[in-house]
């Protein structure tokens, strides 16, 4: 990367929390909203596995509404953040929002919902360019990978909000989960418990962080995106070739040193085809971790967020460093959508490899 791409303000909402601090402290405690319930408006079935954001309405099962609810908040956690950083002048800021792949209850024109509930919380002095991505797992990450690019060029913006909102709460969308087996529920081997939330954080080049006077929360080493041709509710053998071109392009930056991944954040649900997915990875790149074995997902507590996944990721490493819990100073992010999209990013902690910020981490 020819830029130092670092994060600074996140914002998050989810069953377990309002506010990134929040969210990350119930995730790290172990709390979770997952509960076992009946859906009344799916008629009388088994009790299911499901998690929901308490704050919302009940009775609204419009998976589009409930996003643009989610997504709102957990941006405006950020903007709010950036607020006393903010030059005098107008600023556009691209705001790169991963959303759900098409699927029953969530069209491509959905999107115009979500869109403009973000929108609308610019202003004269910040005006948001939000650009939805509808790729599902790995969008977050994807978006990234963009956002770095993009702070890196010399006509650059200097700021780039990255994101991913995500809620299954959709009785179209619910229904469909139950026909394919994916919802966690009396008769089923693996599926996940549906969920809701969303996650957003603010991505700047290091000399434009400083000289807004904003502390880095994670730098970016690395980002890549790759594509997987084997895919899930196929009769095809996922190898994991495609996360693994991209988790090799993001371990890249530690080939030829003693440095390793201390902790890895992914998008692991339950489901046999994303465990498999792993394992055949982390046999061929298992020498890049500190332990392959042991995985970070906010599943347990949050229950599966979709498309917030990655960003929700991005979101608890960051607080991991900031509240100094965290393992070690390198993590692998990595995020694997049904259609086919694989995205994976190392992070590191600011600092962490010079005089002045080193820790005590083991190397």
């Amino acid at each position: 990367m020819s830029v130092e791409a670092v994060l600074v303000a996140s914002g998050a909402r989810a069953p377990v929390g309002t506010t990134a601090e929040s969210v990350a402290a119930a995730v790290r405690a172990g709390i979770s909203r997952v509960r076992l319930l009946q859906v009344p408006e799916l008629g009388r079935q088994a009790e299911s596995f499901i998690a929901r954001d308490g704050l919302l309405d009940a009775q609204e099962w419009s998976g589009a509404a409930r996003m643009a609810a989610l997504g709102a908040a957990a941006l405006e956690e950020v903007l709010a953040r950036l607020a006393p950083a903010l030059p005098l002048e107008n600023v556009e800021v691209p705001v790169l929002v991963g959303l759900p792949e098409e699927r029953p209850g969530w069209k491509a024109a959905d999107a115009s919902r979500v869109v403009a509930a973000l929108s609308a919380l610019g202003s004269e002095r910040l005006r948001l360019r939000v650009e939805p991505r509808l790729t599902g797992h790995a969008s977050a990450l994807e978006g990234l990978r963009e956002a770095v690019t993009r702070v890196g060029r010399a006509a650059r913006s200097p700021l780039v909000i990255v994101g991913g909102v995500d809620s299954y709460h959709d009785v179209q969308t619910l229904a469909w989960l139950r026909e394919r087996n994916q919802w966690l529920e009396e008769g089923t081997r693996t599926g996940f418990a549906p969920s809701e939330g969303s996650a957003f954080v603010a991505v700047m080049a290091a000399p434009d962080a400083r000289r807004w006077g904003l502390v880095p929360h994670a730098t970016v080493r690395a980002a890549a995106t790759a594509h997987e041709t084997k895919l899930i509710h196929t009769d095809d053998l996922n190898l994991g070739e495609g996360l693994t071109a991209a988790m090799s392009e993001a371990l890249a930056p530690l080939e030829g040193t003693r440095e390793v991944a201390a902790s890895v954040h992914s998008d692991l649900n339950g489901e046999r085809y994303r465990s498999e997915e792993w394992g055949f990875v982390a046999l061929r790149l298992g020498a890049a971790f500190r332990d392959a074995s042991v995985i970070h997902t906010p599943v347990s507590s949050c229950g599966e967020v979709g498309a917030a996944t990655g960003a929700l990721n991005l979101v608890l490493c960051a607080q991991a460093w900031r509240r100094r819990y965290a393992s070690g100073p390198r993590a692998l992010l990595w995020g694997s959508s049904e259609a086919g999209l694989r995205a994976a990013a190392l992070l590191e902690e600011p600092l962490s490899g010079s005089e002045e910020g080193a820790k005590p981490w083991p190397r």
